[in-house]
């Protein structure tokens, strides 16, 4: 009789035993982020945000390609920190915190079962300084025609083009042909830069032909030194194109040069192999640091 009680007791302890810890989560959406940006000091509010570092509470919850849903097991109210990522020269590889957009702070209630949404929106920090920007709205462009190039830029207007053009009223555009096959040009005036901290370039561009970017670094005597180009913007497919936007580090070239008095970012592109024809078109063009 005391076996048989001892066993009626054990069955409901067992059950007790395996009962788990309930996993129903909480959600949050995050949406793309958007950019606010001063026109006339820091040109076109164009980005390419791909990623979110996420905090919580001041604890990481990790990197998420946007937009995302993500579950959370917590519910109630919290605070939330949004970081805004970009891929490094273009690479999907080499996603990193770009450091010129502010943070994005929201608080916000976690329901358990539930989706809490935010849009997310950023602005340049303070401390940006923006050493050049070229939008091509004015009545002339300070990018200035290689010596070797066959052909120069030209405006393309939203007012004839109004499927090119995306930003403002104007674009830069390049057209190289069998004849016309090489293009090269830089930034007209010397840009001065720092050498110990953050330097990046920005660019919009919509092409079917490779087009590629690096530095000219130029010293007290006139001497320069050309660095090998620093990033290739591959081909779209003709027809296909749409607009792109590339944050490229220019950090390392421009501290290399440790007696640069100055520095010059030039453009390069050639006819690619096979083709008659080629296009590109460039808008957007920022260099920025602290």
């Amino acid at each position: 009789m005391i076996k048989k009680i001892l066993l009626l007791f054990s069955v409901p302890l067992l059950f007790l035993g395996c009962a788990k810890e309930d996993l129903t989560p909480s959600w949050v959406k995050i949406e793309p982020f958007t950019l606010t940006t001063d026109v006339s000091s820091q040109g076109a509010n164009s980005h390419a945000i791909t990623n979110v570092w996420l905090y919580m509470d001041s604890k990481s919850m990790g990197v998420f390609e946007l937009p995302c849903v993500i579950p959370i097991l917590d519910e109630g109210e919290h605070t939330f920190e949004m970081i805004p990522g970009v891929k490094n020269n273009g690479i999907s590889a080499k996603r990193v915190i770009y450091p010129f957009y502010n943070t994005f702070k929201i608080d916000g209630e976690l329901v358990l079962n539930d989706t809490l949404t935010i849009s997310p929106s950023t602005t340049y920090k303070n401390s940006t300084v923006f050493s050049y920007i070229e939008d091509f709205e004015g009545a002339g462009f300070s990018l200035v025609k290689g010596p070797t190039s066959d052909t120069d830029i030209v405006f393309i207007t939203a007012t004839e083009h109004p499927e090119i053009v995306k930003y403002g009223t104007k674009c830069g555009g390049i057209y190289l042909t069998a004849l016309d096959s090489v293009f090269t040009t830089s930034t007209q005036s010397s840009l001065n830069l720092p050498k110990v901290s953050k330097v990046f370039l920005e660019i919009d561009y919509r092409n079917d032909n490779s087009i590629s970017m690096g530095v000219i670094a130029r010293y007290p005597d006139l001497s320069t030194s050309e660095h090998t180009p620093l990033v290739i913007m591959n081909p779209q497919t003709t027809g296909e194109e749409v607009w792109k936007k590339m944050y490229i580090d220019l950090t390392e070239d421009v501290s290399f040069e440790v007696g640069a008095s100055s520095y010059e970012i030039y453009f390069l592109s050639y006819l690619d192999p096979d083709k008659t024809a080629g296009t590109i078109y460039i808008d957007n063009i920022k260099v920025v640091h602290f």
